[in-house]
């Protein structure tokens, strides 16, 4: 008697599983896309098997388009194991950090950096932006949208856990080695010196088809990359907030939905509207530091908090949660402890004035070449330290109000 031959079926792939279950409800790639909010080249992707690595919130979108319950939703979803176990490759230690709130205020900023990153092919972007503006929320949150609606594969590493670029490089190495031809993005946040800068080059050599995105402070010098600065929110115009348009400004959304989840039941009248746009002035629109000061509105209203801010004889302390006001030192002067001499000097000069103030206008005090001070300005710029004065128009800047005791502080002239 013949004996039988014994065959051994790999497990399907989430791809054939996602596409069975397509043909199976009568939809094209198209429709699933665009029920499921992704793109159809994501679903395409996915799919074919060119990105074997789906988000679980896409999982679950796809599963909800496709109608899947029970045993059936259950084995779709474990096909897809979009999550990395620790020991294969030590991938698990690349996965992105999952942020706790939306973002508020940054849809221009996001689809900016998307389409360097897409429709401009950009292999290289350097993110740069004074602490707590929001340069590791935006990229994250760019990530977040390549992965979900194009399929890309997301690599995120912290640069303080990285001791150099030879050896970012070499686990970065390992982990893309094994993804195929997968559109990749990798995020370094928080680089300092050139190690990023190094590995991006290694990487971006044998990677065709990696972006890498970095996070910094201080714009890295001859690395090749696209820099987008980030600068504060907008805030609301006016001498006194009111207006049609301060509700809707970027600044005044923020500290409103950090302040609804410590005081829901509070109806924001004329008052409480006028002084939260003042506050949104007061902190210069810096995300992390208009979210510190709402925290404080748990024991104080915000016009009480702003009473504070003008009035105390140390303000600044309100610019930080109050579970600990002294406990880290202020990421400002921090930020200025980076600049040279001849920048730090110029920004005393202008934090003089009393407002806002044209390219024309600050050559004519720094009492040099227009090229010359451009080239501060620029710098400046570059670094967030000077803003844009919304309430004036874009083509006249200001000096950042917190700024203001600091450059006192180290000697700087400024007004009263």
């Amino acid at each position: 008697m013949k004996a039988a031959t014994a065959t051994t079926r790999q497990p399907a792939t989430f791809g054939e599983v996602l596409r069975t279950h397509r043909r199976r409800a009568g939809m094209t790639q198209q429709q699933v896309a665009d029920l499921a909010t992704l793109s159809v080249r994501a679903v395409r992707d996915l799919e074919s098997g060119r990105a074997r690595r789906p988000r679980r919130a896409t999982v679950q979108l796809l599963g909800d388009v496709l109608r899947l319950s029970g045993g059936s939703r259950a084995a779709f979803e474990a096909a897809a194991d979009p999550l990395p176990q620790p020991g294969h490759g030590g991938e698990v230690d690349w996965l992105p950090p999952v942020s706790p709130t939306p973002l508020i205020g940054r849809e221009r900023e996001l689809r900016a950096l998307s389409d360097l990153l897409t429709f401009e092919r950009h292999r290289r972007v350097c993110v740069v932006g004074i602490p707590g503006v929001g340069k590791t929320r935006l990229a994250l949150e760019v990530a977040t949208t390549l992965r979900d609606r194009e399929g890309w594969s997301v690599l995120w590493r912290d640069a303080s856990d990285v001791p150099d670029g030879g050896s970012l490089a070499e686990s970065a190495e390992c982990v893309l080695a094994g993804r195929g031809a997968e559109d990749t993005l990798l995020v370094v946040d928080g680089a300092r010196g050139t190690a990023a800068a190094e590995a991006a080059g290694r990487l971006l050599d044998r990677f065709p088809r990696l972006r890498v995105v970095t996070t910094a402070q201080v714009p890295g010098q001859g690395d090749g990359a696209h820099l987008m600065p980030v600068g504060p929110l907008p805030v609301p115009g006016g001498p006194d907030g009111r207006g049609d348009d301060a509700a809707g400004c970027p600044s005044v959304r923020l500290f409103r939905t950090h302040l609804r989840r410590l005081r829901p039941h509070q109806t924001l009248g004329v008052e409480t509207s006028a002084a939260v746009a003042a506050l949104c002035r007061w902190l210069d629109g810096v995300p992390a530091r208009l979210v510190d000061a709402a925290s404080w509105c748990l024991l104080q209203s915000p016009e009480e908090l702003l009473r504070a801010m003008t009035e105390a004889e140390d303000p600044e302390r309100f610019a930080f949660p109050p579970t600990d006001p002294d406990g880290l030192p202020d990421p400002l002067a921090l930020a200025l402890a980076d600049v040279g001499s001849r920048e730090r000097e110029l920004l005393a000069r202008l934090a003089a004035l009393p407002g806002g103030w044209t390219v024309d206008e600050a050559v004519l005090l720094s009492g040099t070449t227009t090229r010359h001070t451009a080239g501060l300005l620029h710098a400046l710029l570059l670094r967030g330290l000077l803003r844009t004065a919304d309430e004036e128009g874009t083509d006249r800047f200001r000096v950042l109000n917190r700024l203001r005791p600091l450059l006192v502080a180290a000697g700087g002239r400024t007004a009263a």
